[in-house]
């Protein structure tokens, strides 16, 4: 993390990053589940989304991920890639 003072130091685990970033993405409208994985150098998103077009979503995910990853204040920031999909379609039953 930033070093704002230079006594203390501050450290974030991976997974309380990546569940603060899932809770963020959820937020965003058309989202209907999250994978978010936090890695030294990446951080990868995996969203279905259910009623928005896709390009929509994408766009209002990648800035509130952005967004996120700023606000955590890690001293270098970590590239992004993020993955936006429809949900499987359901079988009907064969009766």
């Amino acid at each position: 993390m930033r070093r704002e003072h230079t006594d203390v130091r501050a450290g974030l685990d991976r997974e309380a990053a990546a569940l603060t970033l899932r809770d963020r993405v959820m937020e965003v409208s058309g989202v209907q589940s999250v994978r978010v994985r936090v890695g030294r150098s990446k951080v990868a998103v995996r969203a279905v989304s259910h009623f928005r077009p896709l390009d929509e979503v994408r766009a209002d995910v990648e800035t509130v991920l952005a967004t996120g990853v700023d606000e955590l204040g890690l001293a270098r920031p970590p590239a992004s890639t993020v993955r936006v999909a429809r949900p499987p379609r359901k079988e009907g039953k064969a009766t």
